[in-house]
């Protein structure tokens, strides 16, 4: 599954369903690939916390692009030699959606969209667009079940009832499963144990 979401090329994709699918894996490993293959591409990954960026995603980026790009922590953004860049963002909060006015970015990244607020995610892909004639801009969501976004997220990707303005054709759902995740599996197997001790609702 993290193979069929790194060959997706929808405007608009979904990677999720259950916890230990390696979503987080797959999307920093896309915006990695992403950078890398298109010169001067601007990238952003939102969660709702910059811990949670620097625990997810931050953190280990460093460590895999030890001597490829260069990470400026003052503005949360790696920067590759090619003119390529990786921004993280965060929105917590309503007052947070006004950091990305007028922003623009070539792919958008919600981590745990379902966390996210519609109309938090509606606003900050305002800020999906591009003049390059060699990318079509892309939205990448990886979501769990529940959340304040659940109902538009699954409106969207499973439910599949678009509005006007809402072309089917850009929306592509990718399901993850514990099992889907062999490194986990082979590394933690016990893992299953944990996630089957969860509440029924988590």
């Amino acid at each position: 599954k993290q193979d069929e979401f790194l060959r997706c090329k929808k405007k608009y994709v979904a990677f999720g369903g259950a916890r230990g699918g390696g979503k987080s894996w797959a999307v920093r490993t896309k915006a990695k690939l992403l950078a890398l293959r298109y010169a001067g591409i601007k990238l952003l990954i939102v969660r709702r916390t910059l811990r949670e960026l620097q625990n997810n995603h931050i953190d280990p980026l460093r460590q895999d692009l030890a001597g490829i790009a260069k990470y400026k922590a003052s503005d949360k953004r790696f920067e590759f030699p090619n003119g390529s860049t990786i921004t993280f963002g965060y929105c917590a909060c309503d007052g947070d959606m006004g950091q990305y006015q007028g922003a623009e970015y070539d792919v958008i990244g919600f981590e745990e969209a379902t966390n996210f607020k519609e109309e938090w995610m509606v606003f900050i892909c305002t800020a999906l667009r591009t003049t390059r004639t060699d990318f079509r801009p892309r939205v990448y969501y990886t979501c769990n079940p529940g959340g304040v976004g659940h109902a538009y997220i699954k409106r969207l990707f499973i439910d599949r009832r678009y509005r006007t303005g809402e072309d089917p054709e850009d929306y592509c759902f990718i399901p993850a499963n514990v099992y889907d995740n062999e490194v986990l599996m082979h590394a933690d197997p016990a893992y299953i144990k944990r996630l089957e001790a969860l509440p029924e609702h988590k």
